[in-house]
């Protein structure tokens, strides 16, 4: 699942992966301490369930598509459309993709064949607090399982750890798929994302196609056929920032991006730069590093590294 990643805070980011391989269920903590956007495309042959690991009263919440999840909240389970998740700053998620054919085998063998049809077009489903605490207490147990290294599997493919598949068979997916028949009955309660997020969308996508375009708040509204007014609270409302500051950290991510591609013997900062909108270098080299925690042409240097590894 390729995605866009931005993060919304500055400051050098520090975090983890821990992947695990459960045969056909793949899954995936990731630990952040800065505050995440996450924006791309799903994968239709996988069903995907992401949930936040810390307890409900401890968690701070995230955003699907504009809506504060609720504390207990089973996220991205729709197979079709895009991801669009704001993640806080200290934030622990699981995140489980599951094979969707053998996840249709699993939900027919449990007697729940009409799940997938039935429930799963909703993005998200809130769960009652003890079924959320079940599944979530026994994927931290999975994770610290793969992390100690004294369980019975072994580092796999791509670093990714290795357990049984009896855990899958007999505990995680009967968990999992009860979890998301009985969310799926209180599915109603459920507020509909607000109405902004769409207008955010709609700014986004325009973004994507014009990475490197010189653009003014007044033409923003102009593109989005909007008020100043509704543009910057819609953004504020889901981003937590104005427009133009996201405009910025935008482009900086995708000037990253190409930084790390690049070779420093075809290609300067300075060019980079212009590229993606920062007609002063002197003001992009001081807003990256303030981002990132370091100097573009370090990063440049890093892309050099890669291109001629």
């Amino acid at each position: 699942m390729p995605l866009q990643l931005t993060q919304l805070s500055a400051g050098t980011m520090r975090g983890d992966l821990l992947p695990i391989r459960l045969g056909p269920v793949q899954l995936l903590r990731i630990r952040l301490d800065r505050p995440l956007l996450a924006r791309g495309e799903k994968d239709p042959r996988r069903q995907i369930v992401c949930l936040d690991l810390i307890p409900p009263a401890e968690a701070h919440p995230s955003r699907s598509h504009g809506l504060v999840l609720p504390a207990t909240a089973l996220c991205g389970l729709a197979s079709h459309g895009e991801i669009h998740l704001c993640v806080p700053a200290g934030a622990e998620l699981a995140l489980v993709a599951i094979d969707r054919q053998a996840f249709q085998q699993w939900c027919f063998k449990l007697g729940c064949e009409g799940l997938d049809a039935r429930s799963l077009q909703r993005n998200w489903l809130r769960l009652d607090a003890c079924r959320f605490d079940d599944l979530r207490v026994f994927l931290r147990r999975l994770f610290t399982l793969a992390e100690s290294g004294n369980g019975p599997g072994s580092q796999g493919v791509g670093g990714a750890a290795d357990l049984p598949t009896s855990l899958v068979v007999n505990d995680l997916m009967p968990l999992l798929i009860e979890a998301l028949v009985h969310g799926a009955d209180r599915s109603s309660t459920l507020l509909r994302p607000p109405a902004r997020i769409e207008l955010v969308k709609q700014f986004q996508r325009w973004m994507d196609l014009h990475p490197g375009q010189p653009i003014s708040l007044a033409d923003l509204c102009q593109v989005a056929f909007v008020s100043r007014r509704s543009l910057i609270q819609g953004f504020r409302d889901h981003l937590g920032m104005g427009p133009m500051q996201y405009v910025k950290l935008q482009r900086l991510h995708s000037a990253r991006r190409s930084l790390l591609r690049s070779d420093p013997c075809e290609v300067t900062v300075t060019e980079v730069a212009a590229d993606h909108g920062f007609l002063n270098a002197g003001h992009f080299a001081r807003d990256y590093q303030k981002l990132f925690g370091e100097r573009p042409s370090a990063t440049l240097r890093q892309g050099q590294v890669k291109v001629h590894a």
